[in-house]
C-alpha cells in the first residue's frame, strides 16, 4: 500500500474515532466555540505580556537616565535637594541628602574642635584658679556635641582633661586645707557661722560639678568626696601605719568614725539643686571612707595565712551588714573584694567546721536522747553565722549560697538521719519496754529535726535560692530541702511510727495473755465496777507508755495516729480473741465492756476523736445486749436473721457502722446460745 493511501487511511480512522456517535456530531459546534474562546483568551494574555515587557523596558530606560543624571549632578547638598524637588523623595536622594548633611556637620565640628583646641591652649597658660566653672562647662558641652559627631580620638580632649584636672587640683588643695582647719569631723568642730558651712558646701559642690565634666573616668573616686574623706584617710594611716593591729580594730575604727560623722557630713555637704541628695552623699561618703580600708583588705587577702583570710571574711561580712543595716548604705562595700579562690577556701572551712561539730554531737550513743536538740542548736548557730553572708545579693555569691545549703544544711540533715536510724543507746540490760522508749526518743528526734529543716526551707534566702535553681534548670522544686524533708517524712511515717506501734502491740499482747485465757464470762453473777485482775497490768503498762508518748515533742497528728492504731489493735483483741471465742452472760458482757473502757481510757484520747473500730465494738455490744431487751426478741428469730435486711434493728439500736454480715454474725451468736 502506498504512503498516500496509508495517510488517507489513518485520517479516516481518526475521524471515525472522533465522531463515534451521533451525540459527538451534535456537540461539534460547541467544541468549535470553546476552542475559539480559548484562542481569544490566549491572544489577550500574549498582548498583556507584550505591553508589560514594553513598559518594563521603558522603566529600565528611565532608571538608567535618572541614575546617570544623579551620578553627574548629585555632587553636593544643594544639587541633591534640586533633584529631590524634580523627582520627589526617592530613597537614594534622601540617603544622599543625609550623607551630605552629616559631612557638613562633621566639617563644622572639625572647625569647632580646632577653635576649642586654640581656646584650651590659651587656658593652659592661665592660673587654674582663674578658670571659671561656667567656662569649663561650656567647653565640655561643645566637646560632647563634637564627640558625638566625629567619634574619633583627638588630643583636644586630653587638653581639656588637663585643664579640668588643673582647676580641680587647685580647688581640691584649697578644700583639703579648709576641711583640715575646720576639724569638721571631730568633736572640736564648732562652725563660726553659717557662712563657714556654706563655703565648705560650695567648694564641695563645685568640685563635684567639675568631676562630672570628665570624659575619661579612670579613677573610682569623685573629687569632692575624695577631699571630704581625706581627713579619715590621714587619721587611718596615722593610726595603723605599722600594721600591728588586729583586723577587727580597723573595722571598729571605721564604725566609730561613721557613727560620729556620717550625719554631720550629710548635713554639711548635701546640695539637692546639683544632685547631691542626702542619700547620694551618704553612699559616696562611705564609699570614699572605705578606700584605705579596701587597701588593707586587698593586702591581707594576698597573705598565705588561712586564718587571716577566714577572720577577714568574717569581719567583711559583719561590716558590710552593719553598713547596710545601721547606716543605710547601698554601695558595693567590701564583699566584692573577695576573689572566688578565697570564697572556695572559706566554703571548705565552713563545711569542715560544721562537720566536725556534727561529729562531736553524734560520737557517743549515750547522747542520742539530746542529739536532736544539739543538732538544731548547731543548725541555728551555723545559720546565724551565715546570715551576714546570705544578706548580700551579689550574683557571684549565689553559687556559694547554694553550696552552703547543699554541703552543710542538707548534707548534715541527711547524716543525722542515718545516725539516728543506726544508733543504739541501750546497754546489755535491755528490755522490750526500754527498746520501745528508745524508739519513742528516735520518733521525737526525727520530728524535731524535720520541723527545723522545714522552718529553714521557709527562710527568705532559701526561697530565693529555690527560685534561682528553678529558673536556671527549668525545674519546679517547691524547696531545695524537699528531698531531704521527704526522706524524713517517709522514715517517720513508714519506719519509726509503725515500729512504735508494733513494739507496743507486742508488749500489750504479752500482758493480756492471761486475760485472753479467762473462760468465766458466762458464769459471772453480778455486774462489776472494777476491772478484771488479769487486765490491770495491761492498763498500767499502757498508761506508762502513753505518759511517755504524751511528753514527746512530736506533732499532734503523729501522736493521735499512734493512739488510733493502738485503739484499733485493742478493739481487734476484744472482738477476735475474746468476744468471738467465748460465751457470755449479761454480767460477762458488762465486765468486758468495763475492761475495754479502762484500757481505752489509758490511751488518753481526746473526747472529740472518733474511731471507726471503737464504734464497731460499741455497736456490736449493743446488738448482743439486745438479747436482754424483750422489745428486740424478734431480731433473733432465724427467719429474720436469714433475710439479711436489718433496717428495723439499725433504727431501733442506732446502728450505723456495722456491716450487715457483722450484724448477722452477732444475731446468730445470740440465737445459737453464745450469749446466755
Amino acid at each position: 500500500m502506498s504512503s498516500h493511501q496509508d495517510h488517507y487511511k489513518r485520517r479516516k480512522e481518526g475521524e471515525i474515532a472522533m465522531l463515534t456517535s451521533v451525540e459527538d456530531l451534535l456537540e461539534i459546534d460547541d467544541r468549535i466555540a470553546s476552542i475559539e474562546s480559548e484562542r481569544s483568551q490566549l491572544a489577550a494574555q500574549l498582548e498583556l505580556a507584550r505591553q508589560a515587557a514594553e513598559k518594563k523596558s521603558s522603566v529600565a530606560r528611565k532608571i538608567e537616565v535618572l541614575a546617570s543624571e544623579i551620578a553627574q549632578r548629585a555632587t553636593d547638598l544643594d544639587s541633591v535637594r534640586q533633584l529631590k524637588a524634580q523627582y520627589g523623595d526617592l530613597k537614594v536622594l534622601c540617603d544622599l541628602e543625609k550623607l551630605y548633611v552629616l559631612q557638613e556637620e562633621q566639617q563644622m565640628a572639625q572647625d569647632q574642635l580646632r577653635q576649642v583646641g586654640d581656646e584650651l591652649s590659651e587656658l593652659s597658660l592661665v592660673e587654674p584658679g582663674q578658670i571659671s566653672l561656667d567656662t569649663l562647662s561650656r567647653l565640655h558641652a561643645e566637646l560632647s556635641r563634637i564627640r558625638r559627631l566625629l567619634n574619633t580620638p583627638s588630643p583636644v580632649y586630653d587638653s581639656f582633661e588637663s585643664v579640668l584636672r588643673s582647676s580641680a587640683n587647685d580647688l581640691s588643695n584649697k578644700f583639703n586645707r579648709q576641711l583640715l582647719e575646720s576639724k569638721w569631723d571631730t568633736p572640736a568642730f564648732v562652725p563660726i557661722s553659717t557662712q563657714t558651712i556654706e563655703t565648705m558646701r560650695g567648694m564641695s559642690t563645685t568640685l563635684y560639678r567639675l568631676s562630672q565634666l570628665r570624659f575619661t573616668i579612670e579613677e573610682e573616686q569623685t573629687w569632692n568626696f575624695k577631699c571630704i574623706a581625706n581627713n579619715f584617710t590621714i587619721r587611718f594611716t596615722y593610726h595603723f601605719h605599722d600594721g600591728n593591729f588586729k583586723l577587727e580594730t580597723y573595722f571598729k575604727f571605721l564604725n566609730d568614725y561613721l557613727t560620729e560623722n556620717l550625719h554631720k557630713c550629710i548635713g554639711i555637704f548635701h546640695d539637692e539643686s546639683f544632685g547631691l541628695t542626702k542619700e547620694y552623699v551618704l553612699d559616696q561618703f562611705i564609699d570614699h571612707v572605705l578606700f584605705p580600708i579596701r587597701r588593707e583588705v586587698r593586702s591581707n587577702l594576698m597573705k598565705d595565712d588561712r586564718s587571716v583570710k577566714f577572720a577577714l571574711i568574717s569581719q567583711i561580712l559583719t561590716t558590710d551588714r552593719s553598713l547596710t543595716k545601721n547606716f543605710h548604705y547601698h554601695g558595693d562595700g567590701l564583699v566584692p573584694l573577695i576573689p572566688a579562690e578565697v570564697w572556695d577556701i572559706w566554703l571548705s572551712y565552713e563545711v569542715s567546721t560544721a562537720t566536725r561539730q556534727f561529729q562531736q554531737i553524734t560520737k557517743d550513743p549515750k547522747d542520742m536522747a539530746k542529739s536532736a536538740t544539739d543538732f538544731v542548736r548547731l543548725v541555728n548557730k551555723i545559720y546565724d553565722s551565715l546570715s551576714p553572708f546570705y544578706s548580700f545579693e551579689a550574683e557571684s555569691l549565689k553559687r556559694y549560697k547554694l553550696l552552703t545549703c547543699s554541703q552543710i544544711f542538707i548534707s548534715l540533715s541527711s547524716a543525722y538521719m542515718d545516725y539516728l536510724l543506726a544508733v543504739d543507746a541501750l546497754d546489755e540490760h535491755r528490755t522490750a519496754e526500754n527498746e520501745l522508749y528508745q524508739t519513742l526518743i528516735k520518733l521525737q528526734n526525727f520530728n524535731v529535726v524535720y520541723r527545723r529543716i522545714f522552718e529553714l526551707s521557709q527562710e527568705f534566702v532559701m526561697i530565693q535560692l529555690t527560685e534561682t535553681v528553678n529558673l536556671k534548670e527549668g525545674t519546679k522544686y517547691q524547696s531545695l530541702f524537699q528531698n531531704i524533708l521527704g526522706e524524713y517524712k517517709k522514715v517517720i511515717d513508714e519506719e519509726i511510727q509503725p515500729s512504735v506501734v508494733r513494739r507496743i502491740k507486742k508488749l500489750l499482747k504479752e500482758t493480756l495473755r492471761n486475760y485472753f485465757k479467762i473462760g468465766s464470762w458466762s458464769t459471772l453473777t453480778r455486774d462489776s465496777s472494777v476491772m478484771s485482775a488479769e487486765i490491770v497490768n495491761a492498763v498500767k503498762l499502757l498508761s506508762r507508755i502513753i505518759k511517755r508518748l504524751d511528753a514527746l515533742d512530736i506533732s499532734l497528728e503523729a501522736c493521735l495516729g499512734i493512739k488510733n492504731e493502738l485503739l484499733n489493735i485493742i478493739v481487734n483483741y476484744f472482738i477476735e480473741s475474746i468476744l468471738k471465742l467465748n460465751r457470755f452472760n449479761h454480767a460477762g458482757l458488762k465486765q468486758l465492756e468495763f475492761d475495754f473502757h479502762a484500757l481505752k481510757e489509758s490511751l488518753n484520747l481526746p473526747e472529740t476523736v472518733s474511731n471507726c473500730q471503737d464504734t464497731i465494738l460499741r455497736e456490736l455490744l449493743k446488738v448482743l445486749f439486745a438479747k436482754y431487751d424483750d422489745s428486740c426478741r424478734g431480731f433473733f428469730d432465724s427467719s429474720y436473721i436469714k433475710t439479711s435486711e436489718f433496717s428495723a434493728l439499725r433504727d431501733m439500736l442506732s446502728i450505723s457502722a456495722l456491716k450487715d454480715s457483722e450484724i448477722q454474725d452477732a444475731l446468730y451468736r445470740v440465737a445459737y446460745g453464745s450469749i446466755i
